[in-house]
C-alpha cells in the first residue's frame, strides 16, 4: 500500500508543488536509504517475532502516515516533502523484509513457486499500479485529502487481508518427494509444531 503512490509523489513533487529535479531525485535516494534499512530490520523482526506480526505493525504504521504524508508536501517547504517521502519508504519496508519469506510459506511445497508468482504480480498490478493511476483523478476531482483517503483504505485492506493469514513463523515444512510415486500424493503441507 504505502509504496503504491511513492511514484506518484515524484510527479505530484514536480507539477503541483514546484520542486527541481535535483531536489526529488536527492529525496528518493534517501528514501530508497531508509527503505533498504528498514526492510533489513523488519526481515530481522520477522525471524524473532513472525512475519505476520511485523506485515500487522508495517500497516499499522501505514494507516497514520497516509494521513500525514500528503499535507506535510502541501505545506511548500522541502524539507517536510523530504519527511513525508522518507518517511513513506520507511513504513512501506516493513512489508517488504516479511514478505519474502511469509508469501512463499503460506504454499503446500508443491504449489509454491506458482502461488509466490502469482501473488506478486497480482498484487503488483492491484496494489501498484492500480492506486498510483487513481491518484491523479481524486487529487483532480476531491483534493490531495481523497488520496491519502485512498491510502488509507488500502492500507485498512491489507490489514484485514493479513489479520485472516496465519503465522509461519515455527512451521516446519514436510519433507520433498523423493520419487515419481511420492509425486502423486497429495502435496506436503504446513506441519506445525504443537506448542508445549
Amino acid at each position: 500500500m504505502c509504496s503504491s503512490d511513492l511514484t506518484y509523489f515524484a510527479t505530484y513533487a514536480q507539477t503541483r508543488l514546484g520542486y527541481s529535479d535535483r531536489l526529488i531525485l536527492y529525496v528518493s535516494v534517501l528514501g530508497g536509504l531508509a527503505n533498504v534499512g528498514f526492510i533489513a530490520l523488519s526481515a530481522v523482526l520477522s525471524d524473532r517475532l513472525g512475519r505476520r506480526r511485523m506485515l500487522l505493525v508495517g500497516w499499522l504504521a501505514c494507516l497514520p502516515w497516509s494521513f500525514v504524508a500528503i499535507p506535510l508536501m502541501d505545506t511548500g517547504r522541502p524539507i517536510w516533502y523530504a519527511v513525508a517521502v522518507v518517511g513513506m519508504f520507511a513504513v512501506a519496508a516493513f512489508g517488504w523484509g516479511p514478505a519474502a519469506a511469509f508469501i512463499p510459506e503460506l504454499f503446500a511445497t508443491r504449489y509454491r513457486y506458482t502461488g509466490s508468482a502469482l501473488t506478486a504480480n497480482l498484487a503488483g498490478i492491484a496494489g501498484g499500479a492500480v492506486p498510483t493511476l487513481m491518484a491523479g483523478m481524486l487529487l483532480a476531482t476531491w483534493g490531495s485529502g481523497a488520496v491519502g483517503l485512498m491510502l488509507a483504505v488500502l492500507a485498512l485492506v491489507s490489514l484485514f487481508c493479513t489479520y485472516l493469514l496465519p503465522e509461519t513463523l515455527g512451521t516446519a515444512f514436510a519433507s520433498q518427494p523423493t520419487s515419481p510415486a511420492d509425486l502423486a500424493d497429495e502435496p506436503a503441507e504446513l506441519e506445525v509444531p504443537a506448542d508445549d
